[in-house]
């Protein structure tokens, strides 16, 4: 006796989005979006590498790399270039 599958059954097989739909690219595009902005967090702003042991101290760092990272972000869009500012004042 042969076995049907439901997305119930296997959710990676048969996903509840359709692939290649409209509703797949746009979750898609936020998947990537959110792994290359946790990308950015543990690799580029090592913050797997502290060894705090209090969750405030973790807190505090996670928060300090998010503000990182909108700075980086304002700082991609801006056609200010800032040495010339800088040495200007």
């Amino acid at each position: 006796m042969q076995r049907k599958q439901y997305t119930k059954d296997n959710p990676r097989l048969f996903p509840p989005v359709a692939r290649h739909s409209d509703e797949w690219n746009d979750v898609y595009k936020r998947r990537t979006t959110v792994e290359r902005s946790n990308k950015r967090e543990k690799i580029d702003y090592k913050f797997e590498a502290a060894r705090h042991r209090s969750t405030k101290m973790w807190l505090i760092r996670i928060f300090g790399i998010m503000m990182c990272q909108h700075l980086d972000a304002w700082y991609q869009e801006i056609d200010i270039d800032l040495k010339s500012t800088l040495l200007a004042a």
